[in-house]
Formats: structure tokens, C-alpha cells, sequence
């Protein structure tokens, strides 16, 4: 039997009807055997400001998400793309997690999933986060870019539905877990 795995899930929108989060939602449906699919909420991560320490330490929200970064395998972020980057929230979250100790996203695998109504599927939120987490030391799993075009067709009834783009998100969540399994 395969190892068992943890994926930390993050969606880099707040809204409510986001399709970021309805496609890392359909994620546990997706990846292979063995490996659950942990929703990471980050709404109450405050706006980066190193005046909220208290004694040298992040608010209890910031240390709850890195240490379930930590103990994850793998981390999947499924981000919208807002003028031509990531949302603003999940830069404040990257921020956040480069100031904790131990860096919760050094070394660690990540997948990175973009959406967007356009055609392109948010490429350029794809590369403004492999920037920002290269330079945390994680590890970008390589391969071709996960980018969701015209996701406003692709989702209905809060699930991702669009079999072609379900197939190529469930191959590269098994490309994840064969990559860690090793």
C-alpha cells in the first residue's frame, strides 16, 4: 500500500462564490488513493504587519497555518489571477509564511493551480507565484502550468465539472504523490 499523504490546500481568494476555492474543493475527488486534501482557511490572516508580534511571535492564526504547512507533504494553491498577478490575500499569506521560523514552505512541494474567465487561466498569477515562492526556498514542482481558462464555464453547481481540465488537475496531484512517495 502507498505511503499516506497530506495536502495542505490553500485558495488565494476570500469571496464566497470564488471559483478558486469551488476547484480546490473538487481537489479531494481528484487526487490519487491515499492522499487526503486538508482546506486551509486563511479569512482571518491579518494584513502583514510586524507590530502584530507579541513577543517575537505571529498572531495564532499565522502560527496555525504554518504549522499546517509544516506538517503537510505537499502544499496546492489554487489562485484567481487579479490584474495580471495573485490576489492580494495570498501574498499576504507568502508574507506572513516567510517571516515564520522554520519557513513552513522551505523545501516543501508545491502545486500551483491558476483560474480565471479569460482564456489565458490566470498564467500570469501562475509566474508571480512561482516568484514569490522561489524565493521562500519551496519547491516548485515542474511541469506544465496548471492554468484553468474560462473557469466561469468549467464549474457548475460549485464543483468543477470540465472532465478534460479534471483529468490534467487529477494527473499532476498524482505526479505530486509519486514525486513525494519517491
Amino acid at each position: 500500500m502507498a505511503k499516506a499523504l497530506t495536502f495542505a490546500v490553500i485558495s488565494g481568494s476570500l469571496r464566497a462564490e470564488s471559483f478558486s476555492t469551488k476547484i480546490a474543493d473538487s481537489l479531494h475527488d481528484l487526487v490519487p488513493e491515499g492522499v487526503t486534501v486538508v482546506p486551509q482557511d486563511i479569512h482571518d490572516i491579518p494584513l502583514y504587519n510586524e507590530d502584530l508580534k507579541t513577543d517575537g511571535s505571529s498572531p495564532a492564526q499565522v502560527q496555525d497555518l504554518a504549522q499546517a504547512i509544516e506538517g503537510a507533504d505537499a502544499v496546492v494553491i489554487s489562485s484567481p489571477e487579479y490584474n495580471r498577478g495573485t490576489s492580494g490575500v495570498l501574498k499576504n499569506v507568502i508574507d506572513w509564511m516567510s517571516k515564520e521560523p522554520n519557513t513552513p514552505f522551505a523545501g516543501k512541494p508545491v502545486l500551483i493551480i491558476t483560474q480565471s474567465p479569460s482564456a489565458t487561466g490566470g498564467l500570469t498569477a501562475q509566474y508571480d507565484l512561482r516568484k514569490m515562492l522561489s524565493v521562500i526556498n519551496a519547491e516548485i514542482v515542474p511541469g506544465f502550468e496548471i492554468a484553468v481558462s474560462k473557469s466561469n464555464d468549467k464549474i457548475n453547481d460549485g464543483k468543477l465539472t470540465h472532465d478534460d481540465t479534471k483529468e490534467f488537475i487529477a494527473d499532476n496531484l498524482s505526479r505530486l504523490a509519486n514525486r513525494i512517495r519517491g
